[in-house]
């Protein structure tokens, strides 16, 4: 009988060339997975949530930056995993358990013990989708087709003068405001701003980007009960809203909150227009 077992566990891939310091030979941190007696290694991530915990990080390395450096790099050593894992080092012993959880619920979601063809063989690619922070993707995703959509209005009027209004807002919308910062940052400036201009523009938009935006401003404003909500699963600390998280638990969470809002006709089209902008961009 095949073990319906997923194991799942970190270890020092001393086949890659060390980096020595201090005389002692520094390794990037791998994981081990077996899965029904299938087996694969990939590079942890950990080191990729090291930056909010510079503090820590300080406290860890005494300051050294060439010793953070390495632990930034995802390097460590044998001696201080051990110490990590003895003395639970905060934060690396909570990210180290927080990286099993979050592969070993990928896994799951995959069900492998219900697919005799089941592969670890792209597992690493499979583990970067699913811990995408599903916030960003969104507001890029909107911002690049609403800076499309202005593009096609403002090439749409140019020669029509009774579309000069639509033709003037979208020049200056693609010639003269900052597109450095977010889209929901845009929106609530401009609204702010220009209400009247913004509105006007939303009447040459296509329903599809004009349901996207309104679905995810209508989730940025949820941004931070959801935050909560997540802090009180205790998933741990790293700190991301990922497409994990959507698929697992967000999607209902959100839903339920703008049935509230919205009723149960128009939560549903936000949220399928939200799991489209999610499919397109994270899965393919």
């Amino acid at each position: 009988m095949t073990s319906r077992k997923i194991t799942v566990k970190h270890y020092l891939n001393k086949r890659a060339k060390a980096k020595i310091f201090n005389g002692e030979s520094y390794y990037p941190l791998y994981i081990q997975l077996i899965v029904t007696a299938r087996k694969a290694q990939i590079k942890s991530r950990i080191n990729e949530h090291l930056a909010i915990y510079q503090t820590e990080i300080e406290k860890i390395t005494r300051k050294n930056k060439e010793l953070a450096d390495l632990m930034f790099a995802g390097y460590f050593s044998g001696e201080q995993i051990e110490t990590i894992l003895k003395k639970e080092t905060f934060p690396l012993f909570q990210l180290l358990n927080d990286e099993v959880d979050v592969i070993t619920r990928i896994i799951a979601l995959q069900k492998p013990f219900n697919n005799n063809s089941y592969s670890l063989k792209d597992f690493a690619a499979d583990y970067e989708r699913y811990i995408t922070e599903i916030t960003d993707v969104f507001d890029r995703s909107i911002k690049r087709d609403y800076k499309a959509n202005l593009n096609r209005i403002f090439h749409n009027t140019v020669d029509k003068s009774l579309e000069r209004k639509a033709f003037n807002i979208s020049n200056y919308f693609i010639h003269y405001l900052n597109w450095n910062f977010t889209f929901s940052n845009f929106y609530e400036v401009t609204y702010e701003v220009i209400p009247s201009e913004l509105k006007f523009l939303e009447n040459y938009l296509s329903k599809e980007l004009l349901t996207a935006i309104k679905a995810y401003l209508a989730y940025h404003s949820k941004v931070n009960i959801l935050k909560r909500y997540l802090e009180k699963k205790e998933h741990g600390k790293i700190s991301t809203v990922s497409y994990l998280d959507w698929i697992t638990e967000i999607k209902d969470f959100i839903s339920r909150e703008f049935i509230k809002i919205f009723g149960k006709k128009k939560a549903q089209e936000y949220i399928d227009s939200l799991d489209t902008i999610l499919t397109r961009n994270i899965t393919g």
